[in-house]
């Protein structure tokens, strides 16, 4: 009947369409290894909606909201499903995941008081010849790396277990000496680099020091809280002690370079990674990156030159170098 129709048209007229879902999230997003990852769509019609996350077809989430910790670096796709009872909607990302790192820039007055004056002989690095010194550096909370001179002989007391400077080790500096000849065997000079400053700032640390049958130890550095970590790089020159000396008598055959080796907790080796100083003759003279990653996840690292320069005692050339900006992975 017409009634009948009429109520038919009526109520189907009442009947809203539930509009179809949409979401968008950007093509890609950074996160950090083992920190909490948060990423929040633009979701339009989304009422009573069910979310699936989803990263290599495993679900991950399902929540309008995905919070997750990555615990490897690398680009992961990840996808999310957004379903109502308008429909479905989909959308897919990449999260770029890389590691947290820290780098020690010996900046700051921590750093600026540990600079001894003078460089040879000074009260810090020195003390008064007798006694052991005190000198220390920490890195803490940032890096976590530390450092403190060497353990050796005393040949004024006749005495072994003698920590200071003179036994290698690693000091913070800024020293400046652009005068390279005039630091031609000028051991006074040792803390000094003829660049306008560190790598980043005007503070960077010195590396005194060459294992022996004379000298057991060289100086290295250490993560003070004891945890394993891989160790990026760090930037590397020379000293004006170091090239005033080399140029006087390297040949286009000298060579010097600098071996670092990893240990862990137990002082087994964990890599070992090298960098030449001075090759085929020719001195590097501005900061030179030297990745460290081959060193794998040290706690410990030792730091020993080796060089063709040298007579029937061993090795001539000055066992220095000096380094900035260490990068950490954290």
């Amino acid at each position: 009947s017409l009634a009948a129709a009429a109520a038919v048209i009526l109520a189907a007229s009442c009947q809203k369409e539930i509009p179809a879902p949409t979401v968008a999230l950007n093509q890609s997003y950074e996160a950090v290894i083992g920190e909490e990852f948060t990423l929040t769509p633009v979701y339009e019609n989304c009422d009573n909606a069910t979310y699936t996350w989803t990263l290599n077809e495993e679900v991950i989430g399902e929540e309008a909201t995905l919070t997750y910790t990555f615990e490897e670096a690398g680009i992961f796709p990840v996808s999310l499903s957004v379903e109502t009872e308008g429909g479905i909607a989909t959308a897919t990302t990449q999260i770029s995941v890389s590691y947290k790192y820290a780098v020690l820039t010996f900046e700051g007055e921590y750093w600026d008081a540990l600079v001894d004056d003078p460089q040879y002989g000074g009260p810090l690095l020195y003390g008064d010849g007798i006694n052991s010194v005190e000198y220390h550096w920490y890195d803490d909370n940032n890096t976590f790396l530390a450092s403190e001179p060497c353990s050796g002989y005393n040949w004024t007391t006749f005495e072994d277990g003698y920590i200071s400077f003179m036994n290698g080790g690693h000091a913070v500096s800024n020293y400046i000496n652009t005068d390279v000849e005039s630091c031609n065997n000028n051991f006074q000079e040792q803390l000094s680099i003829p660049l306008n400053g560190g790598h980043s700032g005007s503070n960077f640390c010195i590396h005194n020091g060459y294992i022996s049958a004379f000298t057991p130890n060289s100086g290295y550095f250490y993560f003070g809280d004891g945890a394993a970590r891989v160790i990026e790089s760090m930037y590397v020159t020379n000293t004006s002690y170091y090239l005033g000396t080399v140029n006087a008598v390297a040949t286009d055959t000298d060579w010097t370079k600098i071996i670092a080796t990893g240990y862990d907790s137990e002082g087994n080796e964990t890599g070992t990674c090298e960098f030449y100083l001075t090759e085929n003759g020719n001195s590097i003279t501005e900061w030179t990156m030297w990745d460290l990653t081959g060193l794998g996840a040290p706690v410990k690292v030792v730091f020993n030159l080796e060089s063709s320069i040298g007579n029937e005692y061993g090795m001539t050339a000055p066992a220095y170098f000096a380094y900035d900006d260490v990068t950490v992975r954290l």
